[in-house]
């Protein structure tokens, strides 16, 4: 056999761990690995000591898989279930980076796309919000908010404002209240799947570094996605108002009430004149 370049030899190894079954069940990939490796000095075959490496990328990232995405697993009926989906996942969207906390980023998508599974959408709510948990968790800082911005602005330049949010904050409108499925998993219960009512979510995390999942009223909902975008709070209300349906003084009238929320949960970080 000729000699094999570095990268060559990366390109194998690579390819060994990513096996589903074990190196010696695929007798192409076994002659490769037995003509360019080594026994161990304690007797290991060329093989076993790559499908220890092989085990273990399997057992890593499923496992991190199942601690990211515990409402989908629910969801799915259990674990094996939810294996068998990572897997072909892992398959298909193999890890780019060493970082476990970006691992699942493609599989809300991956799940909207499976043969078996695209057409489920509680399925794919479920993945949604597990996803936006993990983004919430490993999302930058911000200052908290300071209310004496507000004391110097005149009445007439709210309309102009920009409203900046925390970083960790992810919005969500979903068909399922998954939700309340997922807090029940956390408290340790086995709370029956939730059936279909539209639903709208604030994910965030708090001071404490815990991490929330907040519904608000649809009208909330597009004035806070139209403020995330970017938008004036003036034509955010517009914006809000259209989606809605609503006269925009209507949403004026109780955009203090939901300010005042937002402050409290410390979803504003600042206003900007």
């Amino acid at each position: 056999m000729a000699a094999r370049g570095l990268a060559d030899l990366q390109r194998l190894v690579t390819d060994v761990v990513r096996l589903e079954s074990p190196v010696t069940e695929h007798a192409d990939v076994a002659a490769e690995v037995d003509a360019v490796a080594l026994p161990s000095a304690r007797g290991m075959t060329p093989c076993d000591r790559l499908e220890v490496y092989r085990t273990m990328f399997w057992w890593r990232h499923l496992s991190s898989l199942e601690e990211d995405f515990p409402t989908l697993m629910q969801v799915l009926g259990g674990k094996d279930a939810f294996r068998e989906l990572a897997t072909h996942y892992l398959t298909a969207c193999p890890p780019r980076t060493w970082d476990l906390q970006r691992l699942g980023a493609d599989l809300p998508a991956f799940v909207a796309q499976h043969p078996r599974h695209g057409s489920d959408g509680l399925a794919g709510d479920a993945a949604r919000l597990d996803w936006a948990f993990m983004e919430a968790f490993d999302a930058p800082d911000a200052p908290p908010f300071d209310p004496h911005i507000l004391a110097s602005a005149p009445e007439d330049a709210w309309p102009g404002a920009r409203i900046t949010l925390h970083p960790s904050l992810r919005a969500l409108a979903l068909d399922h209240p998954v939700h309340d499925l997922r807090e029940g998993l956390r408290a340790g219960q086995a709370p029956a799947l939730p059936t279909a009512a539209p639903t709208h979510l604030v994910v965030h995390r708090d001071a404490s570094c815990f991490l929330h999942a907040v519904a608000i009223e649809p009208q909330a909902f597009a004035l806070l996605v139209a403020l995330r975008e970017g938008a004036p709070l003036g034509e955010a209300c517009e914006t809000c108002a259209r989606a809605v349906a609503q006269d925009p003084l209507d949403v004026g009238v109780r955009l203090g009430a939901w300010f005042q929320e937002w402050t409290a949960r410390a979803w504003v970080t600042t206003v900007t004149f």
